[in-house]
């Protein structure tokens, strides 16, 4: 046990220490790259070899950056965090799993936990970042699907008075609020930089998880190559998404007492179980004290979120 909370405060020591680290550099990189516009800006021509293409790195460290980069799972967290909207390196992300699970794992063990529990513990902590960039995900995803529509009726107005795609995007970015004026204002401008709109296209579906952009997508582009009237093909895109969205809306009000029902059964043990210890402390104290009871404690934490899952996917309905 005490080899076990000596390795667990040297790991939470030093991933703290790498995470202090981490940000310090990135606000020194940041300091670095705003004195280096200001000197651009100045007239100050000296050094201004910088890149011109994105930092994609996904750490500042570089041996760091290359472990991640032959890490199989790590590009779908990589687009998970793009698609949540977080201005964060994967590494930086990352390092919060291990920190929160050895914070998690060293308290259960200074509590008197065994190491079983310690362990379930350690994993639901370490998962608390993944979760956060799911539910960021999902919101800016929810958030994009609401301004859609208006956003395509905006678009269908200015080329009907004669402004160019890229321009009206840009027309959307000024008037709409965040997340689609800012994936707007990206594509105008990467399409200003000489990209294709084939690509500047593909990139906004790479960073919005939304099941109506490839329709967009696909009516622009054929609008795009036949020559076709694509205010009249964003006016129909609109109509369908909109319809879409009020369908979706129907059914999360139609599923709403499933997925209450799932909430209420998956916290209905943790309440039961504090009510009890706190009102009957020797009648819940074996579940803690005996190591069996550490085993037993953790396959029921197992069970409850594994039925919490099942639930919420029984009460999801995709449109």
């Amino acid at each position: 046990m005490f080899t076990l909370v000596a390795l667990a405060i040297f790991l939470l020591i030093a991933l703290a220490g790498y995470a202090l680290a981490a940000w310090v550099t990135t606000r020194e990189e940041a300091g670095r790259v705003l004195a280096q516009r200001l000197r651009m800006i100045g007239g100050d021509r000296a050094g201004s070899g910088s890149s011109l293409l994105k930092d994609q790195r996904l750490s500042s460290i570089g041996i760091f950056d290359a472990l991640l980069v032959r890490l199989p799972l790590v590009p779908s967290v990589t687009r998970a965090i793009r698609q949540a909207g977080l201005r964060r390196r994967t590494g930086e992300v990352l390092l919060y799993i291990p920190l929160l699970a050895c914070i998690g794992i060293l308290s259960t063990l200074l509590i008197g936990g065994g190491a079983p529990l310690a362990l379930m513990i350690g994993g639901l902590a370490g998962s608390i970042p993944l979760l956060i960039i799911h539910r960021m995900k999902h919101n800016r995803a929810h958030q994009f699907a609401e301004q859609l529509p208006d956003a395509l009726d905006l678009i269908r107005a200015a080329l009907q008075a004669g402004h160019g795609f890229a321009a009206a995007l840009t027309v959307v970015a000024s008037e709409f609020p965040d997340p689609i004026a800012q994936e707007f204002l990206e594509v105008a401008e990467e399409t200003r930089l000489g990209l294709p709109m084939r690509e500047a296209l593909y990139n906004l579906n790479e960073r919005i998880d939304d099941p109506d952009l490839p329709i967009l997508i696909v009516g622009v582009l054929i609008a795009d190559e036949s020559g076709g009237n694509l205010a009249e093909v964003l006016e129909n895109i609109g109509h369908t998404v909109r319809e879409r969205f009020k369908l979706s809306r129907d059914i999360r009000v139609l599923t709403a007492q499933g997925r209450f029902s799932g909430t209420v059964l998956t916290a209905l043990p943790f309440l039961v179980g504090i009510v009890t210890y706190t009102l009957n402390p020797t009648y819940f104290r074996p579940m803690l004290a005996n190591p069996l009871g550490h085993w037993m404690l953790a396959g029921a934490l197992a069970a409850i979120i594994a039925g919490h899952f099942v639930m919420r996917h029984f009460a999801k309905l995709n449109v």
